[in-house]
């Protein structure tokens, strides 16, 4: 599966997921858009490092849709077939929601606490900050000794997959795009 993390405007990120023998599937514009990182992609280097089957990234992988992607209009479809495929992916897509079990979760605050973690370090003191490593803090109380241990053992991974790809994606041009390949958090072409 390759994922297309599209700079399309200047505070403004898309993207297309490229799956052999499953129909594309795209959003435009993709929420969180940031400059140095989109919310996206830290989900893509979080979920791949922690092994997360049914996470956003694996559920697309394994056919879903993640609730929030949708079939790429065009394309060699016709329109009554582009249909057929986005009915089933919805279904596909809702039926791995359900069953995502502890990894959905997991992904979300993990997400959260790598995001959090990186950024600190360039971030100046502020009450916002505070309260940012505040919440991060009480979100890791609420993990399980082994989801911790978890968490920590990637940390200099994942970071070092934040900052290889922050640089990559601040050099993007508008129109440019970064893509990754599942579950691989090392850009191709």
């Amino acid at each position: 599966m390759k994922v297309h993390f599209i700079r399309s405007g200047e505070r403004r990120y898309s993207m297309r997921i490229e799956r052999t023998g499953l129909p594309v599937l795209v959003m435009d514009p993709a929420p969180g858009f940031d400059p140095d990182l989109p919310h996206d992609m830290v989900h893509f280097v979080v979920e791949a490092a922690l092994g997360l089957k049914t996470g956003v990234f694996g559920q697309i992988a394994a056919g879903g849709d993640a609730g929030s992607f949708h079939v790429e209009a065009g394309g060699a479809l016709s329109a009554k077939d582009r249909q057929r495929a986005a009915r089933k992916q919805v279904a596909k897509g809702a039926k791995l929601i359900k069953s995502q079990g502890r990894e959905g979760e997991l992904s979300e605050l993990a997400a959260f606490l790598f995001d959090i973690g990186w950024r600190s370090s360039t971030r100046p003191d502020s009450a916002a900050q505070r309260a940012a490593l505040g919440e991060a803090e009480r979100t890791r109380a609420s993990l399980s000794v082994d989801e911790r241990a978890r968490i920590d053992a990637a940390q200099s991974r994942v970071f070092g997959d934040f900052e290889r790809l922050s640089k990559a994606w601040r050099a993007l041009p508008v129109g440019g795009a970064l893509i990754l390949e599942w579950p691989s958090a090392h850009p191709i072409g």
